[in-house]
């Protein structure tokens, strides 16, 4: 019995160290679309539905409102960054939605291709431009801990949780089956 609960607990810590090499990445792409029109510097639509949502707030940015100063640079800014382009959704897990304005828009950290290795942070992109201020709201995000460049290999498919689960289980489930083989060959047994 003593083998059988040594298995079990190797199990579970190696899927425990899976687990959390996957959240110590940068961040999780959860969704990607083709961006089709950009309303000002912190919202855009999207080709399709998204989490229920056609629509894009960059997360933790406050970029001018249009008829402000700098409103036009900012949304001219984004265009140029995402109009047309395939773009990476890392949604807000907390809220999901910014209900404000004119219906559900998703709260997301924004990614686009920079290279074959590194996606550019429109948010932070939008910062470095000086078009946009941070603005920290009660959700996933640090936006002080922000890279312009982030490695492809650091932002990660969502990992959903059923599956942590399932994997667990088919692992349990293994070594169960060693245990029993190991030991009837020990016993003799069939």
């Amino acid at each position: 019995m003593h083998r059988k609960s040594l298995m079990l607990l190797i199990t579970f810590l190696m899927l425990q160290s899976f687990v959390l090499v996957v959240h110590a990445s940068s961040g999780e792409i959860d969704g990607v679309a083709v961006v089709t029109s950009v309303h000002d510097g912190d919202t855009f639509k999207l080709d399709r539905m998204v989490n229920g949502s056609d629509t894009v707030r960059l997360a933790d940015v406050n970029a001018p409102e249009l008829g402000q100063p700098l409103s036009i640079e900012a949304r001219d800014y984004i265009s140029e960054l995402v109009y047309g382009k395939t773009v990476y959704l890392d949604i807000d897990d907390v809220y999901i939605y910014d209900y404000r304005g004119t219906g559900e828009r998703l709260v997301c950290v924004v990614y686009v291709d920079h290279n074959s290795t590194h996606y550019v942070n429109v948010n932070k992109a939008l910062m470095v431009e000086g078009l946009a201020e941070i603005k920290e709201y009660d959700n996933e995000f640090n936006a002080t801990t922000w890279t312009l460049y982030v490695a492809k290999a650091d932002v990660v498919p969502e990992f959903p949780l059923f599956l942590i689960l399932q994997l667990f289980m088919m692992a349990t489930l293994l070594a169960v089956i060693v245990y029993r083989k190991k030991h009837a060959k020990i016993s003799g047994t069939p």
